[in-house]
């Protein structure tokens, strides 16, 4: 359910920079070898997540995050 929702808000706000399928991503999709996000893009990632799940995800838990699998451990931890 969470990778399903993640797979669909990196789409949406990669957009027609993403440089793969949506239905590639998986949990060892990383963000910026696999998808080429900028921090701009992971920013917005980021917002459109917390918006999603109503939750607020400070700096450093985002710290060592390095593919889609370790943004959806973090979200099931914080809801």
């Amino acid at each position: 359910m969470v990778l399903e929702t993640l797979k669909n808000i990196i789409a949406d706000a990669m957009g027609s920079r993403l440089k793969m399928d949506a239905s590639e991503i998986n949990e060892d999709t990383e963000f910026i070898a696999d998808l080429h996000a900028d921090s701009v893009d992971i920013a917005t990632i980021i917002c459109d997540i917390e918006d999603e799940f109503n939750i607020e995800i400070e700096d450093e838990q985002l710290e060592g995050i390095e593919t889609v699998g370790d943004v959806a451990e973090r979200i099931e931890q914080l809801v």
